[in-house]
């Protein structure tokens, strides 16, 4: 638990100069909001949708439709990060959920 809040920590503190690494275009920034759409939904199938995503996916598109692609793939990428998480939290969730059903 403790190792991935600090992997959570350094991810939301990177992601941004990351994004900066594959430069800011409208590709790549499309890209990272196609892929942030899909994990979403994986979450939102697992019904363990965070606000925060959301959010942040909001905010990436409305970055992207204003032109700010550098901003719009930090935001996506974000998102992202936040829905792999929250997958992860329904998957470790689903599998302690058995341990606690009184039999």
């Amino acid at each position: 638990m403790r190792k991935t809040l600090i992997a959570v920590s350094a991810m939301m503190v990177l992601v941004p100069f990351l994004a900066q690494a594959g430069g800011p275009s409208k590709a790549v920034a499309a890209k990272a909001i196609s892929n942030a759409a899909a994990r979403i939904k994986i979450a939102e199938g697992m019904n363990d949708q965070w606000l925060a995503t959301l959010a942040a996916f909001k905010a990436a598109k409305a970055a992207e439709a204003k032109g700010d692609f550098a901003l719009a793939q930090s935001k996506a990428m974000t998102a992202e990060t936040l829905a792999n998480l929250s997958i992860q939290q329904a998957t470790v969730q689903k599998k302690l959920w058995v341990n606690e059903v009184v039999k």
